[in-house]
């Protein structure tokens, strides 16, 4: 690669327009120059379709197959779980139904406002109601 030259257009272009078509020609060189020192190479459309063909003839991921029908599962126990947490610890069912299964759409702190509770106090019986809910599902996976 050779130098840069700067290019002149005559009287005809403006300075500053001449002064930004040159500084562009300069900052595209040295980046040509980056490219070849660090080897940073580019790709087509072609070249990588070639590489990863479509998606749907790839054969399915078994892991996250596996994952998707334990998920499944649970979803399938969550109302049993619900059920035992409504028995055990009624103030944390009803904040879970009142945020998750409402049906207009409820924020922590209108929970808050509406229970005489903070909306970080919401935020972590909400947390806490997730967890014994997994608990829940959990000793249900393992009795089986």
């Amino acid at each position: 690669m050779t130098g840069f030259f700067y290019m002149h257009f005559g009287d005809d272009v403006p300075q500053n327009i001449e002064k930004e078509y040159n500084r562009l020609l300069l900052h595209e060189q040295y980046l040509e120059k980056k490219e070849q020192k660090y080897r940073i190479q580019t790709a087509t459309f072609e070249d990588v379709i070639t590489v990863c063909p479509d998606p749907a003839t790839l054969p399915i991921n078994e892991i996250e197959l596996e994952r998707e029908r334990l998920h499944n599962e649970r979803l399938k126990y969550l109302p049993v779980a619900l059920n035992l947490l409504k028995a055990d610890y009624p103030d944390l069912y009803r904040l879970i139904v009142e945020y998750y299964y409402a049906e207009t759409k409820t924020t922590m702190a209108d929970l808050g406002k509406r229970h005489g509770l903070t909306t970080e106090t919401v935020r972590y019986r909400i947390k806490s109601a997730k967890e014994k809910l997994k608990i829940y599902i959990i000793m249900h996976e393992n009795k089986e």
